[in-house]
């Protein structure tokens, strides 16, 4: 079964010079936590609720005075909609993500979860919970 095959959703971009508040606002109204950020469609990175909070708001700089470009994780790991859904979800598990932006020539036509690839696998609950097993495992440890 190919990435296409499951549903890709369709997405938006934030463009490099959006602010990290615009961003926040982005993911706010929609409810999501990843936000592609390109150029026209080109994919550069992508920013998320984590890297606004980590990279910004801890260091103490103000959202307002961010811009994605400054923030955002580049370059992305993607997929395209001819990708196996078991590689995609090997990419996952290795990169220890659970969303991946679905492109075309570079081009941004989509993204999926790890929850789309759950939904899909429903008869090899194996590969899933490999695949969140790798996604969940820490490289350091966490101090309370």
């Amino acid at each position: 079964m190919k990435v296409r095959d499951i549903g890709v959703k369709e997405t938006y971009c934030a463009s490099p010079s959006t602010n990290l508040s615009e961003v926040a606002s982005m993911m706010k109204k929609d409810d999501i936590g990843i936000v592609p950020v390109c150029e026209g469609k080109k994919v550069l990175g992508v920013i998320t609720d984590r890297d606004i909070v980590i990279r910004c708001v801890a260091a103490d700089v103000n959202p307002k005075d961010c811009n994605a470009r400054e923030f955002m994780t580049a370059p992305a790991k993607t997929v395209s909609s001819h990708t196996e859904i078991e590689e995609a979800a090997a990419i996952m598990g290795r990169e220890q993500i659970r969303r991946l932006p679905v492109v075309e020539e570079g081009n941004l036509v989509g993204m999926i979860s790890l929850g789309d690839i759950a939904t899909a696998l429903n008869t090899n609950d194996a590969l899933v919970a490999q695949t969140l097993r790798k996604i969940s495992t820490t490289s350091h440890a966490f101090i309370a």
